[in-house]
C-alpha cells in the first residue's frame, strides 16, 4: 500500500522472494505523462506548480517541500538501482556534493567545522523528480513481477480474527465514486502510506487491537521553492553550495536549508549554473509568510542570520512558493503489541514514525527499514507468520535513533503539545503555553520532559560547542546525520571526554 520512496525500495527487496508484488497508489503515477517525461518536463512542472494536486499527487502534499536523501539512503538506491547514479548524474543534471568542501552547516548556533576527517556525499536531487525516476527504473527491472494499481484507495484489511492474521485488503477506483470495491489477497501486506494511513483505525475496527502512540506538535512548518542562484559577491556565501541553520528554540525558531538539485546552462554572467530548493521552516507556529517573494524576503531579514538574506535576495525565483504546516512527529510503538500484532502485516516508514522534517531522515528511514525486512526474508529460517514480529522488534532500534534526533530539540518548544495514547486507549494530552505549562486528562500538573531528552539536550549544547573546533567530533556528528552511525556512537568515550571537559571548564572558568 503505496508506491512512494518507501513502497517502491520495499518492493524492489521482495520482489527477490515473491512471485508477484502489487502495488494500490492512491495517485496516477504511472501515467505517460510522468513515466515518458523528458528530464526538463518533469523540471518544468515542478516549476510551474500551482498546487499539491496540479501533477495528480494529492496524496503526498509535502513531495514539493524541500527534501535530503541522507547518505545511507543513497547508499541503499544505489545497491538496489545500479544503472540510477549515472543516469542522474548524466541524464538530469543531478550532482553529489562533498560535505567536506560543499557544505556550511549551523546546527544550534555553532558552524560545523570543515576540516572533516572523512569524506561524505549527499545526493542532491528534489524529491519529486527522483520520485519519478525511480519508478521509470523500478517499471524497467521489474516489468512483469511488479504491478501497479493506480487511482485506487485501500478503504480496509481483510482478517482473519480468530487466526489474528491480515489476508488482504479491500480496495476501490479513487475517481469513481459508485464504483465496487475489489478484494486482493495476498501472503504479506506493507503499509507504505505515509502519514495519513488508516491502519490505526482498521486495526481497531479488525482486531479490536489500540497501537500505542505519541504525537509531538511543535508548530512546525515550511516554505519551499525553486531558484535560480546568482553570485552575491561574497566568496563565503557563493561557495556555499549546501547550505543550513537548524532552529534551536526557544532561542531561535526559525532556520533555512538550501539544497542544489540540478545544474543547468545559463547565459547570465552573474549565475551560479545551479538550480537549488530553498527552504525555510520554523517551530512554535513561527511560519514563513508564502503569500509573495517580497515578504518572505522581509521575514528573512528579521528572522534568519544575514548570510542567508544575502543569498535569498540574489536568488531568481523560478516556482511557486509551496507551504506546509503540518508537520509533526509521530510514533507507533507497535513492537509494545508483541504476539498480539496481526501475522503478516507490518507498517513501514512514515506509516510507521513521522520525524521533524528539518533534519531530512524520513526518506533514508524508510530506505533502512526495507532493507532490514530484506536482511529477515534473507536469513530464510523465519516462518512468513513470524516476520512481521521480527521486524517490529529490529524496526524499533532504527526508528528509535531518528527519533531522538529530531525530537531532543523540539522538546524545547515554549508552545509545545504532546499526545500519547496507550494500549488501553487513554489519552493524554500535554500543552504548553510558554513559560507555563498545562495538561489534560492527567494526575501530573507538568509536562515532564524526559530525563534521556534533557541529558541529550545538555550533551547536545556540548558537543556542538566542541564539534565546532574538531574535525573529528564533526565527522562523527556528520555521520549520525547521514544516519551511518547511530546518535549513540557520539557517546564514544573519547567524545564523551571531550564532552565532560568542556563542560567542566566552562562551570568553573
Amino acid at each position: 500500500m503505496g508506491g512512494s520512496i518507501g513502497g517502491m525500495i520495499t518492493a524492489a527487496y521482495l520482489s527477490k522472494y515473491f512471485k508477484r508484488i502489487t502495488i494500490i497508489e492512491s495517485d496516477d503515477v504511472v501515467s505517460d505523462t510522468l513515466l515518458k517525461s523528458t528530464p526538463q518536463d518533469i523540471l518544468d512542472y515542478r516549476c510551474r506548480l500551482e498546487s499539491p494536486t496540479s501533477l495528480g499527487r494529492s496524496g503526498v502534499s509535502q513531495i514539493y517541500q524541500l527534501h535530503v536523501l541522507e547518505g545511507e539512503g543513497y547508499n541503499i538506491l544505489i545497491e538496489l538501482f545500479p544503472h540510477l547514479k549515472d543516469k542522474l548524474l548524466n541524464t538530469y543534471g543531478v550532482r553529489t556534493y562533498s560535505l567536506k568542501t560543499e557544505l556550511r552547516f549551523e546546527a544550534n548556533g555553532q558552524l560545523l567545522n570543515k576540516n572533516l576527517t572523512e569524506d561524505l556525499f549527499w545526493l542532491c536531487i528534489d524529491r519529486f523528480t527522483l520520485e519519478i525516476v525511480l519508478r521509470q527504473e523500478l517499471c524497467i527491472k521489474f516489468p512483469d513481477k511488479i504491478e501497479w494499481k493506480s487511482n485506487s484507495r485501500v478503504t480496509n484489511l481483510i482478517a482473519d480474527r480468530p487466526m489474528n492474521i491480515v489476508k488482504g485488503v479491500t480496495y476501490r477506483c479513487k475517481h469513481n465514486v459508485g464504483s465496487p470495491s475489489c478484494d486482493l489477497y495476498g501472503d504479506f501486506i506493507v503499509d507504505c502510506t505515509g502519514r495519513n494511513s488508516s491502519s490505526t483505525k482498521w486495526l481497531k475496527e479488525e482486531f479490536d487491537l489500540i497501537v500505542p502512540t505519541e504525537q509531538m506538535h511543535y508548530g512546525g512548518g515550511y516554505v519551499t521553492f525553486i531558484g535560480e542562484r546568482f553570485k552575491t559577491g561574497d566568496p563565503i556565501i557563493d561557495s556555499m553550495a549546501i547550505g543550513g541553520c537548524t532552529v534551536n528554540a526557544p532561542t531561535r525558531n526559525t532556520g533555512i536549508y538550501v539544497s542544489p538539485i540540478r545544474t543547468i546552462k545559463t547565459t547570465g554572467d552573474n549565475s551560479s549554473g545551479i538550480l537549488s530548493t530553498l527552504g525555510c521552516h520554523c517551530v512554535n507556529s513561527e511560519f514563513p509568510p508564502s503569500d509573495s517573494y517580497e515578504n518572505l524576503l522581509e521575514w528573512a531579514k528579521d528572522y534568519l542570520p544575514s548570510e542567508y538574506y544575502t543569498m535569498l535576495k540574489s536568488t531568481k525565483v523560478i516556482g511557486p512558493l509551496v507551504p506546509y504546516r503540518r508537520a509533526i512527529n509521530e510514533r507507533k510503538f507497535v513492537k509494545s503489541l508483541g504476539n498480539k500484532w496481526p501475522q503478516n502485516f507490518i507498517l513501514l516508514g512514515d506509516t510507521l514514525c513521522t520525524f521533524n522534517p528539518q533534519y531530512g531522515q524520513g526518506m533514508t528511514h524508510a530506505c533502512r527499514l526495507a532493507r532490514e525486512l530484506n536482511k529477515i526474508f534473507n536469513e530464510n529460517y523465519h516462518q512468513l507468520k513470524d516476520i512481521s514480529y521480527i521486524f517490529n522488534r529490529r524496526a524499533s532500534p532504527i526508528s528509535e535513533g531518528c527519533w531522538l534526533v529530531s525530537t531532543a530539540n523540539d522538546w524545547k518548544t515554549p508552545t509545545l503539545k504532546v499526545i500519547k495514547t496507550d494500549q488501553n486507549g487513554k489519552v493524554q494530552v500535554y500543552q504548553r503555553d510558554n513559560d507555563s505549562t498545562t495538561n489534560t486528562n492527567s494526575t501530573d500538573s507538568k509536562m515532564q520532559t524526559p530525563l534521556m531528552i534533557r541529558f541529550l539536550q545538555w550533551y547536545n549544547f556540548w558537543f556542538l560547542q566542541c564539534a565546532s573546533k574538531s574535525g573529528r567530533m564533526s565527522t562523527d556528528f556528520l555521520r549520525v546525520i547521514n544516519q551511518h552511525s547511530s546518535p549513540f556512537s557520539l557517546l564514544k568515550p573519547n567524545n564523551l571526554l571531550a564532552v565532560c571537559h568542556a563542560a567542566f571548564m566552562s562551570y568553573f572558568h
